[in-house]
């Protein structure tokens, strides 16, 4: 069975995986929310917008570690609307490229 490519193979640094997202984020297309994800927000009353502002902006809190399904997944942080958010995404990669998937998001302390 062929094995199905991954965002980088390699290590991934906290430094590289912040330039992959801010890059990714540029293109929102490029951001899906899923459906956890989604109703986080809604009952967190969490915007997209603040949700690319994390990805764009935001500090990584935690990881890159690799998830189990080979995807590197992290956590990113930034202070929007006078709200501390916490965004929870893996970075993976589709025939078009590289993408970001939200995985949940919240209100951090």
């Amino acid at each position: 069975m062929k094995s199905k490519k991954r965002v980088v193979e390699f290590d991934l640094s906290p430094v590289n995986a912040k330039r992959m997202l801010t890059d990714i984020a540029k293109d929102s297309g490029r951001v899906f929310i899923s459906d956890h994800a989604e109703k986080r927000m809604k009952k967190r009353n969490i915007t997209r917008a603040q949700v690319m502002k994390c990805l764009k902006h935001g500090i990584i809190t935690e990881g890159p570690s690799r998830g189990i399904k080979g995807n590197w997944e992290l956590r990113i942080e930034t202070l929007s609307a006078g709200d501390p958010i916490a965004v929870v995404a893996a970075l993976d990669k589709d025939n078009k490229g590289n993408l970001i998937v939200v995985i949940t998001t919240y209100k951090s302390n």
